[in-house]
């Protein structure tokens, strides 16, 4: 009888576990659908490359990026203030999406002139107007938005003030219509983006751009969505942290399981 109920006990366990793996792996489900396609949580500690926890695009680090454990999740890279020490990711088609989310924590020092994300080549200056993803700090050290439609240049200049030492959340939300700027979660910006944003084969520099204007402070937590996020989505991921959001092997956890309650029959 002992044998009999300690067997049970386990099969209630495995059962148990299961029902919690399927409520998880609908959770992940639930957050797949905000389309999060890649995030750089900077939870490396050391190396001259960032992984990217969703799809493997890692970037490169270039120059002198210092690894500290002081993040506002974790870990989180501190950026020098120059040209030559930033971020670069390789193009992937999946950044010209249309439309998208890109976010970001960052804690800036006062600085003339700074740069978030830059997309449009490695040169300076640019040899086409075809910005898709744009973000730099004023010399005003409030956040600034441009893209390109067309060759035409659109424009947000925020309110806030970013570059004063505290942690900020940033985000920029393209719907295919209008682009928004959310300053920690809320409302700080927005425009007609006056049609289809401009695409490109250039990569991703994260931290700055060619010309040597950079930023001088720590990033941690970008991520980049191929959906508009809901003001409520953005908030959820800005409180939560990106990894919660990004594709976890359910499936492969409970075949695992599966496996388990068969050994114990």
């Amino acid at each position: 009888m002992k044998v009999f109920i300690t067997h049970g006990m386990q099969v209630f366990t495995i059962i148990l576990s299961l029902l919690i793996l399927t409520v998880g792996f609908s959770t992940a489900a639930d957050a797949a659908k905000l389309g999060l396609a890649s995030a750089w949580l900077f939870e490396d500690g050391g190396g001259k490359s960032v992984k990217d926890l969703v799809s493997g695009h890692d970037g490169e680090i270039k120059g002198t990026l210092d690894w500290v454990k002081d993040g506002k999740f974790g870990g989180a890279l501190k950026f020098p203030g120059k040209g030559d020490s930033y971020i670069r990711v390789d193009h992937d088609e999946v950044f010209n999406s249309d439309p998208y989310t890109f976010v970001a924590w960052v804690k800036l020092e006062a600085a003339s002139w700074q740069y978030v994300v830059w997309r449009n080549g490695d040169v300076w200056p640019e040899p086409e107007d075809v910005r898709h993803l744009d973000i730099w700090i004023h010399d005003a050290d409030y956040p600034v938005f441009m893209w390109h439609v067309k060759g035409t240049v659109g424009r947000i200049d925020g309110k806030t003030i970013v570059a004063d030492g505290e942690w900020h959340h940033i985000a920029k939300i393209y719907d295919g219509k209008n682009v928004q700027m959310f300053i920690d979660g809320k409302l700080d910006g927005e425009a007609p983006s006056g049609g289809t944003l401009d695409t490109s084969e250039s990569p991703i520099w994260i931290g700055a751009r060619p010309g040597n204007v950079a930023a001088t402070g720590l990033f941690d937590e970008v991520g980049f969505f191929t959906e508009a996020l809901s003001e409520d989505e953005l908030n959820d991921v800005m409180d939560d942290g990106l990894a919660g959001y990004a594709a976890v092997d359910a499936a492969g956890k409970l075949a695992t399981t599966w496996a388990l309650l068969k050994a114990k029959k």
